[in-house]
């Protein structure tokens, strides 16, 4: 069984106004049936058929329901579950996407496992840049509250089947190999081009394909 650490200590705060209002306002389908979890209860052990989405995935990090296809990738390769990944990580992954698509390209696994790799934050992931000089953001937050306590449920059908719960004891992917291949041309240009990791309006995320509202 996976260590369980601070997540079983971290129980929803979130009411039946903040659920509905995130459920009309980030258009999540009611078909995915999402519920707030019962009192006391923590993000994880997942109740069946379900699992645990933070209000930040929405409000912080710009993802909606469904995820896109690099997300999905990017959780797949490094064989972390969505729920493990903490706004930071989340973010960071969104931005990407959203720069490369600014650059006239789609965004492209190589050149992120350029920039990032996995790393753990205390009871959660996130991804941390390679090279301070080397990085596709020129600022990011160092503090978000109460992200680890608002959180509902929804069909765990909103996740692929293979995405597992990374154990803690697992251990976290190792450097890139030195012959490791990646677009270097676009690596520069998101250098060059780097901006804020933030909350982006409504019609920038639908042009960069990460929202269809």
């Amino acid at each position: 069984m996976a260590n369980k650490s601070n997540l079983s200590g971290c129980f929803n705060i979130l009411n039946k106004n903040g659920l509905n209002w995130c459920v009309e306002q980030y258009a999540i389908l009611a078909s995915l049936n999402p519920v707030l979890p019962a009192k006391d209860t923590a993000i994880y052990s997942f109740v069946p058929v379900k699992i645990g989405v933070y209000t930040r995935m929405f409000d912080y990090c710009n993802y909606c329901l469904s995820l896109t296809k690099f997300l999905i990738e990017v959780l797949l390769l490094h064989e972390v579950h969505l729920s493990q990944m903490n706004p930071f990580g989340l973010a960071k992954v969104c931005y990407f996407e959203l720069a490369c698509r600014g650059l006239n390209s789609d965004p492209d696994l190589n050149v992120f496992r350029a920039f990032y790799k996995l790393n753990q934050s205390g009871s959660w992931y996130t991804f941390e840049v390679r090279k301070k000089n080397e990085c596709c953001y020129s600022w990011i937050t160092s503090s978000l509250r109460d992200w680890k306590d608002r959180f509902f449920l929804v069909d765990d059908r909103c996740v692929p089947s293979e995405m597992t719960w990374r154990l803690k004891k697992s251990r976290l992917p190792g450097p890139l190999p030195k012959d490791f291949a990646f677009n270097k041309n676009s690596f520069a240009a998101l250098v060059r081009e780097a901006g804020r990791v933030q909350k982006y309006p409504e019609h920038i995320l639908v042009m960069g394909r990460i929202s269809t509202i």
